[in-house]
C-alpha cells in the first residue's frame, strides 16, 4: 500500500518520502521554489543557469570527481529547471544512497560560482538554447507561452534567452542564489528503498542551517492573452500551437479540463487524431494535453503540417471543438479516458525516479501530495457534465491563442483565416 510521509525538520525544511522496500533502488531530490517566473526580464535564464553552475565543482570537490563518485556508487546525478521549480537529484542504489545524501549536501551548500565556470557554461547554456530554436516541435511551446502570458514572467523560458544569458555575471548568479536558495524554499523529496528515518536525519543535519530569506516571494498570477502570433521560419511545414486559459492546480474543476483535453487530443484514439491524421492524412501528428501550474493553467494543441494542409487541419480542429461542446460525448469515452489517465499514472510511476518527479511537482504546485490511488479516485469522480462545462468555459474563441511558426507569408494569411473561426 502506497505511503507518502511528511516531516518537517527542526530547521522548518519539508521532507517527503515514499518508501518502496520491493525496489533496489533510490532517488533524493533537493527542489528550490524558484524558477524562470522568478527572474527579471533582463536576466532570463538566470535560474538555468545557476543550476548548470551547481554541478561544477565545490570547494573540496572538482565535476570531476563528482561524476566519478556518483557513477561509481552505480548513480546518476543532475537537475532541472522549470517555470516554478529547480531541482537537484540523484538516482542511486539503495546501498549506496549515503554516497548521493553526501553529493548532494556538498553541492548545494558549497559549490563554487566562478568566473571561469560560469563563462564556461554560459557558452554551454546559449549553445543549449539555439539548439531549442532549431528543433520547431519543441520551440513551438516557448512562442505559445511568449503569446498566451505577453508581458508576465511565465512567458519567459525555462532555458532563459540568449541575450538574457550572456549578461549574467558570477556576482548577479551569487545574489540570486543567496535570496531564493534559502528557507523556506527549500524541500526534499525521497523515494525507493529508504530508511526515511535516516533521510530526515540527514536533511535536518545537512539544511537546517540553511539562512531564512529576506524576500517575502510576490509571484502573481498571469492574465491570459488572446491573439494570433506569426514567428516567421523559412521553410515548407507550418508548426502549429494552440491554446485556451485552464485552470490552477489546486482549482476544483482542473481534473474535468484535463479529461476534455484527453478525449480530444490525447493518444491515437481521440478525436483529433483520428479525424485529422487517421481520417483525412493531414498531419504526421497531433495532440491536446494541460499544462497546469501553481496559479495558472493552458489547454495546448500542437501540430505541424505542409503550408497547404495548415488552414484544413484548423477548421477541423474548429469543427471538432464545436461537436465536442454542443453534442457531448460519445458512449464510453469517459470511462476511456480516465482507464487512460490510470494507466498513465501506474506506468510512468514504476520507478523510484519518477515517483519523485511525481512528488517534487505535486509539492510545488499545490504544497501538497497525494498518491497515485488518490488521484485516480478524483479523476473517477469527475463526471461528464463537469467535463463539458470545463469544455463550455475555457473553449471559446474570446479565450484562444495561436502560435503560428513557419514561412511568413502563408502564416499571416492562415492567421487572417483563423480570426473568423468560429467555437
Amino acid at each position: 500500500m502506497e505511503k507518502i510521509t511528511i516531516h518537517q525538520t527542526d530547521g522548518g525544511i519539508p521532507v517527503i518520502s515514499e518508501r518502496t522496500p520491493y525496489f533496489r533502488s533510490a532517488a533524493i531530490s533537493v527542489n528550490v521554489l524558484v524558477g524562470s517566473r522568478d527572474e527579471d526580464k533582463e536576466k532570463c535564464g538566470i535560474a538555468h543557469l545557476l543550476e548548470h553552475i551547481m554541478f561544477k565543482g565545490t570547494k573540496d570537490q572538482s565535476a570531476k570527481q563528482i561524476a566519478d563518485m556518483i557513477e561509481g556508487a552505480g548513480g546518476e546525478l543532475n537537475g532541472f529547471t522549470t517555470k516554478e521549480l529547480t531541482s537537484y537529484h540523484v538516482f542511486s542504489l539503495d546501498e549506496t544512497i549515503d554516497v548521493a545524501e553526501g553529493l548532494l549536501t556538498d553541492m548545494m551548500l558549497h559549490a563554487l560560482i566562478d568566473d571561469e565556470h560560469v563563462d564556461l557554461e554560459k557558452s554551454v547554456v546559449t549553445q543549449e538554447i539555439s539548439m531549442l530554436e532549431d528543433e520547431p516541435e519543441e520551440f513551438a511551446g516557448v512562442l505559445l507561452d511568449r503569446t498566451a502570458w505577453r508581458g508576465h514572467p511565465m512567458s519567459y523560458p525555462e532555458a532563459g534567452n540568449i541575450e538574457g544569458v550572456r549578461s549574467i555575471t558570477p556576482d548577479d548568479l551569487r545574489a540570486f542564489y543567496e535570496r531564493h536558495y534559502r528557507r523556506p524554499n527549500v524541500f526534499i523529496v525521497a523515494c525507493g528503498n529508504i530508511d526515511v528515518g535516516q533521510v530526515n536525519r540527514w536533511a535536518s543535519m545537512s539544511f537546517d542551517g540553511i539562512p531564512r530569506s529576506k524576500d517575502v516571494r510576490k509571484r502573481t498570477p498571469p492574465r491570459f492573452h488572446s491573439s494570433i502570433n506569426v514567428f516567421p521560419k523559412e521553410g515548407e511545414q507550418v508548426y502549429v500551437d494552440m491554446g485556451f486559459p485552464s485552470y490552477a492546480a489546486s482549482h476544483e474543476n482542473r481534473h474535468a479540463a484535463s479529461l476534455a483535453a484527453i478525449i480530444l487530443g490525447a493518444g491515437t484514439s481521440s478525436r483529433l487524431y483520428q479525424r485529422i491524421r487517421e481520417e483525412e492524412g493531414l498531419v504526421y501528428q497531433i495532440h491536446m494535453f494541460p499544462q497546469t501550474y501553481s496559479d495558472c493553467g493552458l489547454i495546448e494543441t500542437y501540430f505541424s503540417s505542409s503550408v497547404e494542409n495548415a488552414e484544413k487541419v484548423v477548421n477541423l480542429f474548429a469543427e471538432e471543438i464545436r461537436e465536442f461542446k454542443t453534442e457531448g460525448l460519445n458512449r464510453g469515452e469517459l470511462e476511456r479516458a480516465k482507464r487512460w489517465v490510470k494507466g498513465m499514472f501506474v506506468r510512468k510511476l514504476e520507478s523510484s525516479e519518477n515517483r519523485m518527479y511525481w512528488l517534487a511537482e505535486s509539492y510545488t504546485l499545490t504544497g501538497k501530495v497525494k498518491t497515485i490511488t488518490e488521484m485516480i479516485e478524483e479523476f473517477n469522480k469527475v463526471t461528464e457534465e463537469a467535463v463539458l462545462q470545463a469544455a463550455d468555459d475555457l473553449m471559446k474563441v474570446s479565450k484562444f491563442c495561436v502560435a503560428l511558426h513557419g514561412p511568413e507569408k502563408e502564416c499571416k494569411q492562415l492567421a487572417m483565416k483563423m480570426k473568423g473561426m468560429d467555437f
